[in-house]
C-alpha cells in the first residue's frame, strides 16, 4: 500500500473514530496525522510537536500533542513502543510486526526482517485474545561496542599479564 492510500485509510478510520464517539474531527487532528503518517520511524509527542511548529508552521502544544496520541492510540492509528526506556509511539499500518535489536551500550536500534519469527509468531494460538500486532525487541551489543569491549579486555589482560611478569622479576 502506498503512502497517499495508507495516509487517506488513516483519515477515514480517524473520521469514523471520532464521529462513533461524539468528538469533533479538527484541523489540527488532520495536521497532526498527516505528519505521523509522513513518519517512518518511532517518535516522541516533544519530537511530534517540535516538528509540526518548525516544517508544518502549526503551533501545537505537547498536552494537545499527546492528548491527539491517546486518542489516535485508542482509535488503532497509533501503538505506543518502548525502546531504551523511552514511550515512543509509530504508526500501526507500517508493519504488522517488528523486531528491533537493541544495543544495551550505546542505545543504536536496528529492525530487522526474519520472517521465521515473523511466521512463528502470526501462527500462535491464543485463547480469548486476538493479536492486533506485536514487536519483539533483542537486547544486546552492536559489533561496534563488541568490537570496543573486546579491545578493553585484551588491554586488560595484557597490563595483567606485563605486572605479573613484573612480580616474577
Amino acid at each position: 500500500m502506498d503512502k497517499t492510500e495508507s495516509l487517506r485509510q488513516a483519515r477515514q478510520k480517524l473520521s469514523d473514530y471520532v464521529r462513533i464517539n461524539s468528538l469533533r474531527y479538527t484541523q489540527e487532528r488532520e495536521t497532526l496525522l498527516d505528519a505521523i503518517y509522513l513518519t517512518e520511524t518511532p517518535f516522541s509527542a516533544e519530537a511530534m510537536s517540535k516538528q509540526m511548529s518548525e516544517k508544518r508552521r502549526m503551533r501545537v502544544s505537547r498536552a494537545t500533542v499527546y492528548n491527539n496520541l491517546g486518542l489516535f492510540e485508542r482509535a488503532g492509528l497509533v501503538r505506543k513502543v518502548y525502546i531504551n526506556e523511552q514511550v515512543l509511539f509509530e504508526r500501526t499500518d507500517r508493519n504488522v510486526g517488528v523486531i528491533r535489536l537493541q544495543c544495551s551500550n550505546c542505545n543504536k536500534v536496528t529492525e530487522m526482517n526474519d520472517d521465521r519469527v515473523r511466521h512463528q509468531i502470526s501462527e500462535m494460538r491464543t485463547r480469548r485474545f486476538t493479536m492486533t500486532g506485536w514487536s519483539l525487541s533483542v537486547y544486546g551489543l552492536c559489533s561496534s561496542c563488541m568490537a570496543t569491549l573486546k579491545r578493553k579486555q585484551k588491554k586488560l589482560m595484557n597490563k595483567d599479564k606485563e605486572k605479573n611478569e613484573n612480580r616474577k622479576d
